[in-house]
């Protein structure tokens, strides 16, 4: 970074947008996203004790905190490409090839998440120290920077399944001794945008409002905004009627030509959001509307068909490999134990792996964390 670039850099740290009082951003516990602490600790008793399948998970946990060890900074404006530190999904155009931003993204926002728990189970501050690093670049950077916000109509959804997971990764990291206050003041500010920016946006009443709030969800976490947070909680009531039919069937999804993927793909959304609120005390997953329709609803109604793809009834095209969202049922399976809920684990392996934000939910969702079996409070 030469010194015209460190000047610029320390300007936009210090501007007044970003003038959080330092004692601000430990209102809130940390990390409380989608782990506590308690819950970290259970982990590593299993760990120790090479506990199935906490054991395994661990390993393969470790392996990709260390492969993100290796990851360079990315950012939207690599090679010129997004003017004005937009999200530019429409980069490369479609096709088949790979769009820059989103490409960036994935690859920037999972290594942070792998880094993150890295850290939280190991407490090695080059995980840390990397994880800051790579949202410095995305997030703070002038040169770099995304702005926080939704660009065009496709970069909803992608920013809705990526970014979640560097805010995963950074709450993991939230007390890191290192991580320097300006520059985490100035990442509080950017997630507030990003947060009201998407919680102002209207979208699609699909699979695109269901990671919306997913974003919304994480966001709120790291800026500690109580108020935003609600809003998503609120909302996702709001919408199950609209999207959940009386037999549980999703209703925006089950026609599109991967009907069974999209289902899954929404469901799996709905219940990370229903794990950040378990967190804060709010009760989503056995939430019900007045006719029965919730989320585990929807769970009972895909089960089957997750289990022996060919029983579904719609379309399903470019088949149907497992490995987009089934690992929801670990949290369906430690929330309420159905034996329908194991056989979707059994029948795609452990350990299992949420490709977007979660990442090993085996190691950190699995039933059995406490002495009565189910997920600690």
């Amino acid at each position: 970074m030469n010194l015209i670039h460190q000047k610029r850099y320390v300007a936009a740290l210090t501007a007044g947008a970003i003038t959080m009082l330092a004692s601000e951003l430990h209102a809130e516990v940390h990390p409380n996203m989608y782990l506590n602490q308690q819950q970290i600790a259970a982990i590593k008793a299993k760990v120790r004790a090479v506990a199935k399948p906490w054991a395994s998970a661990y390993k393969r946990m470790i392996g990709d905190a260390d492969e993100a060890l290796r990851q360079e900074p990315l950012s939207v404006t690599a090679g010129g490409i997004s003017r004005g530190h937009k999200y530019d999904d429409g980069a490369f155009g479609r096709g088949g090839v790979e769009r820059h931003d989103y490409g960036a993204a994935i690859k920037m926002c999972r290594a942070v998440r792998r880094l993150g728990l890295g850290y939280a189970f190991t407490g090695k501050a080059a995980y840390a120290d990397k994880a800051v690093e790579l949202v410095r670049a995305w997030c703070l950077d002038p040169v770099t920077y995304m702005k926080p916000e939704y660009t065009t109509s496709q970069s909803i959804i992608e920013i809705n399944i990526t970014i979640p997971g560097m805010f995963y990764g950074a709450d993991l990291i939230w007390d890191y001794a290192n991580w320097d206050a300006a520059e985490k003041r100035a990442f509080v500010d950017w997630a507030r945008r990003l947060g009201y920016n998407a919680r102002n946006r209207k979208t699609h009443e699909n699979n695109f409002d269901n990671w919306r709030l997913v974003l919304i969800s994480t966001a709120a976490c790291i800026c500690e905004d109580a108020e935003l947070r609600q809003c998503a909680f609120e909302h996702y009531k709001r919408i199950i009627p609209i999207q959940i039919a009386s037999t549980g069937r999703m209703e925006k999804e089950y026609t599109r030509k991967a009907g069974l993927s999209y289902s899954l793909y929404a469901i799996n959304a709905m219940i990370q959001t229903a794990e950040i609120a378990r967190h804060y005390g709010v009760d989503l997953y056995h939430y019900k509307t007045p006719d029965g329709r919730g989320l585990e609803l929807a769970l009972d109604y895909m089960v089957g068909f997750t289990v022996d793809p060919s029983t579904w009834p719609y379309s399903q095209e470019g088949g149907f490999a497992g490995k987009d969202s089934v690992a929801l049922f670990e949290l369906a399976h430690a929330i309420w134990q159905k034996p329908q809920y194991l056989a979707v684990i059994n029948k795609h392996g452990r350990p299992m792996y949420e490709l977007r934000t979660m990442g090993p939910v085996t190691l950190t969702h699995a039933y059995g964390l406490s002495d009565s079996g189910a997920l600690r409070p």
